[in-house]
């Protein structure tokens, strides 16, 4: 692991040194770059990887106030600029991890290759926007343990928590972050507007929904997808955070949707083909 200043602000990162196609992984608010590691350790480095605590996350500096999915974009745009990186790059982000990685595709076209969304966050519907800065500023006084059993119960719910051991780690992970940080990438949810940037997408582009994910399910992925011809959709017996819950399923889709250039659909039946790979609902490979 390493630590670079950026904008003003200092980010935790990992490059890996391998010399395959570069790889760009953003992980969910909450989270960190740890989100990632069984994807990571078993590509069997056929991918060079970075990944890195966005701003206010994991052991990167912390939001003090405010900040923007632009602010968040700067910051990705410039650590890839700081790095030995040569595009262009495949990009792939869980929820707000995928609006960065939306807005950044939008902004930077000709840097990307393909654009992976799990559980892609575009914004919050007009209705929900109060309760949500509400609910940011509840966060700002009074920390996560209210908020975070909450979301589990959307993100995580009880037929994907089988593996009791993996559900409490993250779960405790989540508690841990820094209450300000979170509540403040909470707010930039709020006031995201990304819908018009999704026909600026690269051709290679997919959106991933977890059948049980009740926070984004399918219906909003579709939705999203459906206001750009290119974006291909596909669904999942998984949850919100797929590269923890769905690793192997995750590996399989990284690696032939980018590498192989095989169409998601595709991709998705051929794994489920499989008795060892169908997905359970505990949402691993069986």
């Amino acid at each position: 692991m390493q630590w670079i200043k950026i904008n003003g602000n200092v980010l935790r990162y990992e490059l890996s040194p391998e010399n395959g196609p570069m790889l760009v992984l953003i992980h969910e608010m909450g989270g960190t770059l740890e989100s990632w590691d069984t994807p990571c350790t078993r590509l069997n480095n056929r991918f060079r990887t970075l990944r890195y605590d966005v701003r206010g996350s994991g052991l990167s500096e912390k939001i003090v106030g405010q900040t923007t999915v632009d602010e968040q974009v700067d910051d990705l745009y410039a650590l890839l600029a700081a790095l030995p990186i040569e595009g262009p790059i495949a990009l792939a982000g869980v929820a707000v991890g995928a609006a960065i990685a939306i807005r950044f595709a939008a902004r930077y076209p000709q840097l990307i290759s393909h654009l992976i969304g799990f559980s892609p966050a575009c914004g919050v519907a007009p209705h929900a926007r109060h309760a949500t800065l509400e609910c940011a500023a509840a966060i700002r006084h009074e920390g996560l343990r209210e908020l975070i059993p909450q979301l589990l119960e959307k993100t995580w719910p009880a037929p994907l928590r089988t593996d009791p051991q993996a559900f409490e780690s993250f779960s405790h992970r989540w508690l841990s972050a820094d209450p300000q940080s979170f509540a403040a990438i909470f707010s930039m949810l709020a006031r995201m507007e990304l819908e018009d940037d999704l026909p600026r997408l690269p051709s290679r582009t997919l959106f991933i929904a977890g059948e049980y994910d009740g926070l984004r399910p399918p219906s909003e992925i579709d939705r999203l997808a459906a206001l750009a011809s290119h974006i291909e959709t596909l669904h999942v017996a998984s949850g919100h955070f797929m590269p923890v819950q769905s690793p192997q399923w995750v590996i399989t889709l990284l690696e032939q949707y980018i590498l192989d250039n095989r169409a998601g659909c595709d991709i998705y039946q051929a794994f489920m083909s499989h008795p060892q790979n169908r997905i359970a609902p505990s949402g691993h490979a069986a």
